[in-house]
């Protein structure tokens, strides 16, 4: 993902890597900016494999907590994602910044961890 990361200079407001899960990093990113995060599950990219193995729910959880994806997680004004798209970036749009801390849209999962913490 380092070209994704070098097409997204000048163009996301911020950008992380997915190495501790995916909420975790988001959550580094929503701290430090004093913003907060809606999420659609439904926008989440999971393969059929990873959906037959664990059920829907399951796999929503384990995208979302799971670490060392080797991705970016990162926002960007509605009005570059066509810029990305000529850049060749591919990018799923699993949410939107909001301006109430915290991340919204996860109240049908049972989650019991935000993802891997190195403190802990």
């Amino acid at each position: 993902r380092i070209q994704a990361g070098i097409a997204l200079r000048g163009l996301a407001t911020s950008c992380i890597d997915i190495s501790d899960g995916l909420l975790a990093d988001l959550s580094h990113i929503l701290s430090a900016s004093g913003v907060g995060a809606a999420l659609n599950l439904e926008a989440l990219p999971l393969s059929d494999s990873l959906i037959n193995a664990l059920g829907l729910p399951k796999a929503q959880i384990a995208a979302l907590t799971g670490g060392e994806d080797f991705e970016l997680c990162f926002t960007l004004p509605t009005e570059h994602r066509a810029v990305l798209n000529d850049l060749g970036v591919a990018a799923c749009v699993i949410g939107q910044v909001t301006e109430q801390s915290g991340v919204s849209g996860l109240e049908s999962l049972d989650l019991n961890k935000a993802g891997f913490d190195h403190f802990a």
